[in-house]
């Protein structure tokens, strides 16, 4: 029997030594920013072209806004100016990159684009697009958990979502629920109606477009198996894919783990996450370390901030069990 030899590919990808900093860099840097989750399906405010920090300025009132006509201007000193700060964390991708163990992978996605119609891209470019959204996976991690190298997130400042990181997180004003038992289909329907309680209770959240539930993806599992249970057919032949508590949205997050019994419940606008992108700022660079160590790795830098906050402090409930 005649072996047959795997096919060698014609290996004729090179790469030149490029740097895209400002206005160059952005379709890559922006890429992995808007690969987080929560950016790029709306379920945050994004705030670009921030230098180091931006200040968020949101009116508040006390409701005694309006008063009695006069011929005099009579402060009714209802509104104030309340500030909340976006403070930018550095962040950077260094990763080495091997050229054959990217390569089929770029050939497939040449192959597939060509059946589509669509223009090829050409290697560097793939190689840049693969980094971003990768990530721009890690970015949705951290932007939620916190700790090095982003700093404060948006339910911890130590990587660990538990109460400690919860009280020094950009959600620490939050109202907080104890819900005392683990979540499960059993019982995720009890701990959404108490952390919606506890949100109908807080003046003008539940007026605000978008306001719902964010929660990992076991939760909003648990939740479609509660909803499905309450139907007759047991929901298995019904798209359960766009379930809403009462009306309000439910939001699953892969940056909130499943393995904590977390739910936050606020609106897109009050999530605030800031960049630097369009600053001039950002950076992208390809270094062919090929052809100078011999090796066959691509080097892929990238350099922007990001940073999260909430826009109006007390808006929000985060309900837990941490048992």
């Amino acid at each position: 029997m005649i072996p047959v030899k795997s096919k060698k590919y014609d290996f004729d990808i090179s790469v030149t030594p490029n740097t895209y900093a400002g206005e160059l860099a952005l379709p890559f840097v922006t890429a992995a920013i808007l690969g987080a989750e929560t950016i790029n399906k709306g379920r945050c405010r994004l705030i670009e072209g921030v230098v180091s920090k931006a200040v968020i300025n949101p009116l508040n009132y006390d409701g005694g806004l309006l008063q009695a006509a006069g011929c005099d201007f009579n402060d009714g000193a209802s509104m104030t100016l309340a500030e909340q700060v976006v403070t930018l964390s550095d962040l950077m991708v260094n990763e080495a990159i091997c050229r054959g163990t990217i390569f089929p992978t770029f050939m497939a996605a040449q192959g597939r684009m060509v059946r589509d119609g669509q223009i090829p891209p050409a290697f560097t470019d793939f190689l840049l697009a693969a980094t971003a959204e990768q990530a721009g996976k890690s970015l949705e991690s951290i932007m939620w958990t916190g700790a090095a190298p982003f700093g404060t997130g948006l339910l911890s400042n130590s990587g660990t979502i538990n109460e400690a990181g919860i009280n020094a997180s950009a959600m620490q004003d939050f109202a907080q629920v104890d819900l005392t038992t683990a979540f499960t289909a059993g019982t995720i329907l009890g701990h959404m109606d108490s952390v919606f309680a506890t949100a109908s209770a807080t003046p003008g959240i539940l007026g605000k477009p978008g306001c719902g539930f964010y929660v990992s993806y076991e939760a909003y599992a648990f939740f479609q198996q509660a909803i499905a249970a309450q139907g007759t057919d047991l929901g298995y032949n019904r798209d359960l894919k766009e379930v809403t508590y009462l009306g309000y949205p439910v939001y699953a997050c892969s940056g909130i783990p499943n393995t904590v019994d977390v739910i936050a419940f606020t609106y897109p606008d009050n999530i605030v996450v800031g960049t630097n992108a369009y600053t001039g700022n950002e950076a992208a660079q390809l270094i062919p370390a090929y052809q100078y160590d011999g090796s066959d790795n691509v080097k892929v830098t990238m350099n922007f901030a990001v940073g999260v906050q909430t826009g109006v402090a007390a808006d929000g409930v985060v309900g837990f069990d941490f048992a």
